[in-house]
């Protein structure tokens, strides 16, 4: 998913109060701090949560003294909750109910998560980063949309997911959408070749 996609999706949440840890405390907790200065300066006034992985409180508060100064004890004109969520466990936002799976990529970083949501009679599951693992079966089980990593077409590495992989568990996810992100030269060479949807900049979804 590409930054300026990611973006669109915080801006979506905002809307709703609610914004996730996309996989672990790699690239999507960078943008948090942003996110949260943000708010402050546009004086948003309703609550937001930020929910993702265990430890997540200490983690953003260490990141947003890296970045900013004294900015993690800034009082905020808002209700910020900060959410650690169990790999497993429903966890309900309003009218929003999010379950996260584990996946697996690699140690540095972790714990990292896949996310169900589900809200206005729709799901939606976002892989996160990961190689091939088992939990992405339930995770994504009847989705309505499944957006998952595609990283190689057919090589397998550790911590990241082949698209041939992917296929092959296809049957048994039974996602009614697909939506191919995070991929390499080697997938975007192909392109104009591939049977699946793939993320853009800008990309919008209707369901």
């Amino acid at each position: 998913m590409s930054l300026r996609t990611h973006s669109r999706f915080h801006r979506l949440v905002g809307r709703i109060a609610l914004t996730a840890g996309l996989s672990g405390f790699a690239t999507p907790t960078l943008r948090w701090p942003f996110l949260l200065l943000d708010a402050q300066f546009t004086r948003r006034a309703r609550p937001l949560v930020i929910a993702g992985p265990d430890g997540i409180e200490a983690k953003l508060a260490n990141l947003m003294e890296a970045l900013f100064e004294h900015s993690s004890r800034t009082r905020q004109r808002f209700d910020l909750s900060v959410v650690a969520l169990a790999p497993g466990q429903i966890r309900t936002f309003g009218e929003i109910n999010v379950t996260p799976y584990p996946v697996v990529h690699g140690e540095s970083g972790g714990p990292f998560l896949a996310y169900r949501v589900e809200a206005e009679g729709r799901t939606i599951t976002y892989s996160a980063d990961t190689e091939w693992t088992e939990t992405l079966i339930p995770a994504a089980r009847g989705a309505d949309l499944f957006i998952a990593e595609a990283y190689y077409y057919d090589k397998v590495v550790k911590n990241h997911l082949s698209l041939t992989t992917l296929e092959a568990h296809l049957p048994k996810i039974g996602a009614r959408r697909l939506i191919l992100t995070h991929m390499s030269e080697d997938m975007l060479g192909r392109l104009g070749s591939l049977s699946y949807a793939t993320a853009e900049d800008g990309m919008v979804v209707e369901l």
